[in-house]
């Protein structure tokens, strides 16, 4: 798996070392099923404070697309935290609805039984 790191302030930078063990520690379970991880950290509104600190995960699965998660917080590692909760969250359901077989009408099943 391969982590892209991207900080718009120079504020964020130095949790780089940090978000990379903590995005690995939360994918370690479904590690072989990424192919890229893309974490970036922005401030919305710039240097005037407030609840403007955003941390947004871009997963690029082996066979699933993309998943796309973002939070927005006070600070860096809260807005990290709530990201990365929900980006396992997201992970687990797709990876989930996957596996699962899709359903058949009863009319398609009635049918096969006929012609059989």
């Amino acid at each position: 798996m391969q982590i892209v790191f991207d900080a718009q302030p120079a504020a964020a930078k130095p949790l780089k070392d940090m978000t990379v063990e903590r995005l690995r520690f939360a994918l370690r379970r479904m590690a072989q099923q990424v192919n890229t991880a893309r974490i970036s950290f922005t401030d919305v509104n710039g240097p005037r404070g407030g609840v403007d600190k955003r941390a947004k995960i871009r997963l690029h699965l082996e066979a699933h697309g993309t998943v796309i998660v973002g939070a927005t917080s006070s600070n860096w590692h809260a807005a990290l935290e709530d990201a990365l909760r929900r980006m396992v969250a997201k992970l687990v359901k797709t990876l989930s609805q996957a596996k699962r077989p899709r359903r058949q009408s009863m009319k398609a099943l009635t049918q096969k039984s006929v012609a059989s």
